[in-house]
């Protein structure tokens, strides 16, 4: 009965990691571009012309891209997109050479705005992929205009997949610490909103989860019905056989809620023997079939 809430959990958390791939976006489309703008401008006087044609083509691309994230406000598909971008100025930069041949120092912060954009097993497939074509560019010299000399190459290519390396153990471990925080806040929002003695939802789980859903997706619920009961001379039964015995009528009565009611249903204990039966998208004569059957 608790699932949908334990889902709003992970929804929560999909939202948050959505926010921070949001701001890798926007740097790399913002500040990037920026930065590719200004090293173009200083590069028109240059001997080569094909240096400023990448700067400018890859930050104009990269604006295009963001705006038309901010109209359609698709997320995954503008990360996708940007990730081409960035492949395709690295493979640009390096086939070109860059300014006096410094291209290959700027293609180190790339992998982790890979590893920002994709997450952990897109990014580590499409840096593996970018590190092979890299590796074909720089030890087959007649494949590109760049001169870089054979210790430069190598070095750089160890470089690089250290990098890569780094940022797959970081963004690895960084997932599994949220996923193992995120179960632990799920344990311990259904341990405060769990009765322990019958394991029904209990009064704070009603005023804590059930409410606040109910005004932010009211079609899920309403029209909604509610059945209130006890358990008739339940003081007479404890002073009789004892608070033990009393504890097993509660445990069997809610074990006889949980069977008899659906899916989508909440069962709650909200006081001694006092129970709250919350129905879901069910008419006023349905919730008195299920009180009959009960």
């Amino acid at each position: 009965m608790h699932q949908p809430f334990n889902k709003q959990s992970t929804e929560q958390a999909q939202k948050i990691d959505a926010r921070r791939r949001l701001y890798i976006l926007r740097f790399v489309s913002y500040i990037t571009t920026a930065v590719m703008f200004i090293y173009g401008v200083k590069n028109l006087s240059a001997e080569q012309i094909l240096l400023p044609i990448i700067l400018f083509t890859t930050g104009s691309l990269f604006l295009l891209n963001i705006i038309v994230f901010n109209i359609t406000r698709n997320l995954d598909r503008a990360c996708v997109i940007e990730t081409l971008l960035v492949a395709s100025f690295v493979l640009s930069l390096v086939y070109q050479g860059g300014f006096n041949n410094t291209a290959l120092f700027w293609v180190f912060p790339f992998p982790a705005i890979l590893f920002g954009l994709l997450g952990v097993r897109n990014a580590l497939i499409s840096n593996a992929v970018l590190l092979i074509i890299l590796s074909i560019m720089l030890f087959i010299p007649d494949l590109i205009t760049a001169n870089y000399k054979d210790a430069e190459a190598s070095r750089f290519i160890a470089s690089l997949l250290i990098v890569i390396i780094v940022c797959w153990i970081n963004d690895h471990y960084r997932e599994r610490s949220h996923e193992a925080m995120d179960k632990l806040q799920q344990i311990k929002d259904q341990q405060a909103n769990t009765d322990q003695l019958t394991n029904l939802a209990n009064r704070r789980f009603i005023d804590a989860c059930l409410v606040p859903s109910f005004e932010k997706q009211p079609d899920l619920f309403f029209p909604l019905s509610l059945i209130m009961c006890d358990i008739d001379y339940f003081k007479r039964l404890n002073d009789n056989f004892g608070h033990d015995v009393g504890d097993d009528v509660l445990k069997s009565v809610a074990y006889m809620f949980k069977q008899n009611i659906r899916q989508q249903d909440f069962a709650c204990r909200i006081g001694g023997e006092e129970f709250l039966l919350i129905l879901p998208r069910t008419s006023v004569q349905d919730a008195l079939n299920v009180a009959d059957k009960m």
